[in-house]
């Protein structure tokens, strides 16, 4: 048995003790406790000491693109998003396997380092499915599917169940699908895989009321998006606008009936808000790829007043900084003077419960996966230690899924040098 101790551990956002440790055998936490009620238990095989340091639930992300880790500063931050979908392409344009997996590994390092235990990773190419099923990280891979053109529906979906009929799923690695958004998915498409998503008994996520042109082009059919569509020969000659808000084009296709993961959600209205309460459906926030966009305030507090489950996402480094959800609270409590209790339930419980793990990961509890990480506080600080949480100087110095150790700054300890290097 490992214990894992520091001066302050954070069990679930309404639970902090003092000189606290977390008693670890094998992949589970065995006991959550005071160091002065534990050190003299005669199965210890070691003491892992993190002095003045928080220890958390593992932080989950539960929206990113790791297999654009390398584009970090290599796309223009502009409020225009057809721009940065065209920077996207060109930028990939001529990149073959090796590029794709070293941008994953770097990604898995990042997470890991910054104290994440769970991803839920989109992946266009397939790439993810491969290089995230290796690596340490608790994970869920949506598989991205995209076409327009309602006539290539059943194509599409015998391609896709076939991609993920050769995927072996574990403890560590589920997957998903992802009708990418309403701009780039028919809704005959998104019927289809609602029907699939079903029938595998996967989850399923999109992305959604992103951007005003988003909502002009479900509207009108006008705007940005039908110029990108076709240059980039993508917009069926058939295609008419719904003439719907995107909550309620996404209604239409069902999707809202399966309990999806809606990622962004920028900008939807008080009675789209209503509809999402009424679906059960997460929403998955990326509060500083928001503002590399330059969005307008984002309706977190409307979100949550609805009691609608907010968790919290990086995107991806082709329009943020790091890949760090304390990096996003940190973002959130200087920006949106969000309560840090608040704050932690989105980057753990609510994060769980999105993607279906509440009942294994999320919360510091007997019984549940035992996914870590510690945030080491200033070492000058008088302020609580909420304050000393949300520091701009502090950081994670330790991080274990499932009992395993994958990163303790403390100690160089690295037990995946492939992901760690």
């Amino acid at each position: 048995m490992i214990l894992v101790k520091a001066k302050y551990l954070i069990t679930d956002p309404e639970t902090c003790i003092e000189h606290g440790v977390v008693a670890v055998k094998d992949t589970k936490i065995h006991h959550v406790s005071t160091f002065d009620k534990v050190k003299n238990v005669a199965e210890i095989e070691r003491i892992i000491d993190l002095g003045n340091a928080v220890i958390l639930p593992g932080l989950i992300n539960v929206h990113t693109h790791l297999d654009l880790t390398n584009l970090h500063h290599r796309i223009k931050p502009t409020n225009n998003f057809t721009h940065w979908v065209f920077q996207l392409i060109g930028a990939r344009m001529r990149w073959k396997d090796e590029d794709y997996n070293s941008s994953l590994e770097k990604g898995i390092r990042f997470c890991i380092e910054s104290g994440t235990t769970t991803a839920a990773d989109v992946t266009n190419t397939g790439h993810s499915f491969s290089v995230l099923k290796k690596s340490p990280l608790r994970k869920v891979v949506y598989k991205e599917v995209i076409d327009l053109n309602p006539d290539h529906v059943r194509n599409v979906v015998k391609k896709i169940q076939s991609e993920l009929s050769s995927i072996i799923t574990d403890d560590l690695f589920n997957i998903g699908l992802s009708p990418h958004a309403p701009y780039s998915a028919s809704k005959e498409l998104y019927k289809a895989i609602v029907q699939l998503a079903h029938d595998m008994h996967i989850p399923v996520c999109t992305h959604i009321a992103e951007t005003r042109d988003e909502i002009e082009f479900l509207l009108k059919g006008s705007g940005n998006f039908p110029i990108l569509l076709r240059q980039l020969r993508a917009l069926p000659d058939t295609w008419h606008p719904p003439g719907l808000t995107p909550i309620h084009y996404l209604r239409e296709t069902g999707i809202l009936d399966v309990n999806p993961i809606l990622i962004h959600g920028n900008y939807i209205t008080d009675e789209e808000i209503s509809v999402i309460k009424s679906s059960g459906a997460s929403i998955a926030f990326c509060p500083r790829s928001h503002h590399f966009f330059g969005h307008t305030d984002y309706p977190i507090q409307k979100l949550l007043h609805a009691e609608i489950n907010v968790g919290l996402g990086t995107d991806s480094l082709a329009s943020n900084d790091t890949l760090s959800i304390l990096d996003e609270m940190k973002f959130l409590s200087r920006h949106y003077s969000m309560l840090p209790k608040t704050l932690l339930a989105m980057a753990t419980i609510h994060g769980a419960r999105a993607l279906g793990l509440e009942s294994r990961t999320g919360q510091i509890k007997e019984g549940f996966e035992a996914d870590l990480c510690a945030i080491k506080l200033p070492d000058f600080h008088t302020g609580n230690m909420y304050n000393q949480l949300f520091d701009v100087s502090s950081k994670n110095i330790f991080t274990m899924v499932a009992g395993a150790i994958c990163y303790n700054a403390l100690h160089d300890y690295n037990t995946s040098s492939r992901f760690l290097v």
